[in-house]
């Protein structure tokens, strides 16, 4: 009888500390889990005004980017945050990023649509100063933006930056005139800022379109609509100068097979 008893105890004192340690095993287990899971599994990622309901978060807010490589799968939003920069990425190919932001900026969030023929890879360089060769554009919201593919691809884009005027106005220490902000893009050819026509969208971002990559920036611009009518005027005299070059060397050649 007693030793019916002491076995059926030691039965019960067994499972109970089998149980135990598989409880123990599984609490370390989910622990390290934890740990290993990515930023946006375990903490909030910044606000991101308008962000799309499909979007996966990526919330590495402890990071500085220093040629970090992300991936962005086609039709997918991806929103990556880091430490003092947060931007949106919709691509409709799959693309790689390579990403480098100047440790110094202020916190500044941005917005990319990229519709390219192709798979592509490209790197972004977001500064306070503009790379070598490019000059520097007075009145910016201090920050240049450098994105170039890896290769020549076609491509139609939208670029967004969220406005926040309060902020703007403590870290630039001057009243910004939204109603004169524009972007611009570095015309490497021309050695030249070029604006790009923009407008705000309902979610306080400035917009713009284009269908090439180059240095950007956003400034105040006096009278964006006559820089821009400059601009093209610019581009249409150009044109007119190269049709003019190649009439006269046209001409220059037929007039020495004559001869």
């Amino acid at each position: 009888m007693i030793r019916n008893k002491w076995k059926s105890n030691h039965v019960k004192i067994t499972r109970f500390a089998l149980a135990t340690l598989l409880l123990t095993y599984l609490t370390q287990l989910a622990i390290v889990q934890a740990g290993t899971e990515t930023p946006s599994e375990t903490e909030k990622a910044p606000y991101f005004p308008g962000l799309p309901d499909n979007a996966v978060e990526y919330n590495k807010t402890d990071v500085t980017p220093i040629s970090q490589m992300e991936q962005v799968k086609a039709g997918e939003p991806a929103l990556f945050c880091y430490r003092n920069t947060t931007m949106l990425i919709n691509c409709t190919r799959n693309c790689e990023i390579i990403f480098t932001a100047d440790p110094e900026l202020t916190p500044k969030t941005f917005g990319f649509s990229i519709d390219p023929n192709q798979t592509m890879k490209f790197t972004m360089n977001l500064s306070g100063s503009p790379l070598e060769g490019v000059q520097t554009m007075e009145r910016t919201l201090n920050f240049y933006f450098a994105i170039e593919p890896n290769t020549t691809i076609q491509l139609n884009a939208q670029l967004r930056f969220h406005i926040n005027h309060t902020e703007l106005n403590q870290q630039l220490n001057r009243e910004v005139n939204a109603s004169k902000l524009t972007w611009m893009y570095w015309n490497g050819t021309r050695g030249e800022w070029e604006v790009v026509e923009s407008y705000f969208d309902e979610y306080g971002y400035l917009v713009c379109n284009t269908d090439h990559f180059s240095t950007w920036t956003i400034a105040e611009i006096d009278d964006p609509e006559e820089a821009l009518r400059f601009g093209l005027n610019m581009a249409y005299i150009y044109a007119v100068i190269s049709v003019i070059v190649v009439v006269v060397i046209a001409m220059s050649i037929v007039a020495l097979k004559k001869r």
